[in-house]
C-alpha cells in the first residue's frame, strides 16, 4: 500500500513539473511569435510617420521642438504595441470564450 502511494505522489509531482515546463515553453513561444508581428507592425507605422515628416514643409520643422516631436512619436509607437498586446492576448481570447459558451 505504501509503495503505491509513493508511486502516485511521484507521478503527480512529475506531471506537475512537466505541466509547468510546458506552460513556460508555450508562453515563451507565444511571446517570440508576437514580438516579430508587433515589431513589423510598429516598423511599418514608424516608416510611414518618418516619410510623412520628411514631406512636411520646413516651416513646420522650424516651429516645432525636435524633442517634443520625438517624444510624441515614441509614445505613439508604444501605444500601438500596447493595443496589439491587449487585442491579441486579452480581448480576442475573451471574445472566443464568450462565443464558445453562447
Amino acid at each position: 500500500m505504501g509503495g503505491t502511494a509513493v508511486t502516485i505522489a511521484g507521478s503527480m509531482i512529475l506531471a506537475y513539473g512537466a505541466t509547468r515546463i510546458g506552460a513556460t515553453v508555450f508562453q515563451e513561444l507565444r511571446n517570440a511569435i508576437f514580438a516579430t508581428v508587433a515589431q513589423k507592425a510598429i516598423r511599418k507605422v514608424a516608416c510611414n510617420v518618418f516619410d510623412h515628416l520628411l514631406r512636411l514643409d520646413l516651416s513646420f520643422h522650424l516651429s516645432k521642438q525636435t524633442g517634443g516631436l520625438t517624444r510624441a512619436i515614441d509614445r505613439g509607437t508604444k501605444g500601438i504595441s500596447f493595443l496589439l498586446t491587449s487585442m491579441l492576448f486579452h480581448i480576442l481570447p475573451i471574445g472566443l470564450e464568450i462565443s464558445m459558451v453562447c
